[in-house]
């Protein structure tokens, strides 16, 4: 196993101190946990199709008006 030295900011050492005491584990073990679970994430994010990654911004803008983009009406005044 390779060894990998790092600077962490002394709050974050004192949370994850906490953590690992708490889950009866080592530094180590809790940063290579840690490690693993955002790489895995980052790779099923990267496989996601772009409706996938946008699924949550659908309907944002939502009006409420099912006829905004063929209904002429709506665009009274528009670049007024």
């Amino acid at each position: 196993m390779t060894t990998i030295s790092l600077k962490i900011p002394d709050e974050l050492v004192s949370r994850m101190d906490a953590m690992a005491k708490a889950k009866h584990t080592s530094r180590s073990a809790l940063l290579r946990e840690a490690l693993e679970e955002k790489l895995k994430a980052a790779s099923r994010k990267a496989l996601q199709s772009l409706f996938e990654q946008s699924a949550d911004l659908c309907g944002m803008g939502s009006s409420g008006m099912g006829d905004l983009a063929s209904n002429p009406k709506h665009l009274d005044g528009f670049g007024s």
